[in-house]
């Protein structure tokens, strides 16, 4: 005798209800070129400084929930090229979406600036708060501007950088048919 733990008549209407109430609480927002590589020195013809990497996986409602409110994820890698230490402080980051509406300042795992030794490197992920009116499908997130400041030595050097957002390609299925009259000899 084989035994049930669960009545299978009950398994399709729980498997609905599940999913109906599991409703998600991120994009995988898809960005060109990811990782996006900046080169930070202080001037054309200076020594490189620091070879920063940029890249977003996604967006996310805060604490996962479907009252939170939407942020975007940017992790930032910083290696440093140069002979002295080097900082980013994440209140120095600002991101602009397409629409030029500026994001809230950034949330990341730890306080206090990013540091990196000289020829080390570290990596951060920022959380920027969605404009105000901000939505997880959100037209003016068509690319995002990221301007920031490598500390070096007592001197602030800017940089900015420009992602554009890689919408998915629909693939619309073709159909060829004919007509017409065979005839068999």
């Amino acid at each position: 005798m084989t035994r049930t733990l669960f009545p299978p008549k009950l398994l399709l209407p729980l498997l609905a209800a599940v999913s109906l109430g599991c409703q998600s609480t991120s994009v995988p927002f898809r960005f060109t070129p990811s990782p996006l590589e900046v080169f930070v020195q202080e001037g054309p013809g200076e020594p490189l400084i620091a070879r920063v990497l940029v890249a977003i996986p996604g967006a996310e409602r805060v604490d996962r929930s479907q009252s939170g409110y939407p942020e975007l994820l940017l992790r930032l890698r910083m290696e440093n090229k140069g002979l002295s230490t080097l900082s980013l402080d994440p209140a120095s980051c600002v991101l602009l979406g397409s629409d030029l509406a500026r994001f809230g300042a950034p949330r990341t795992e730890h306080a206090g600036p990013l540091s990196v030794e000289a020829g080390g490197s570290e990596a951060i992920l920022l959380r920027f708060p969605f404009p105000m009116d901000g939505d997880l499908e959100a037209p003016f997130l068509t690319g995002v501007n990221l301007q920031f400041e490598v500390d070096v030595e007592d001197r602030k050097v800017e940089a900015s950088v420009t992602i554009e957002r890689v919408f998915p390609v629909e693939v619309v299925p073709t159909r060829t048919f004919s007509t017409g009259i065979y005839y068999g000899v």
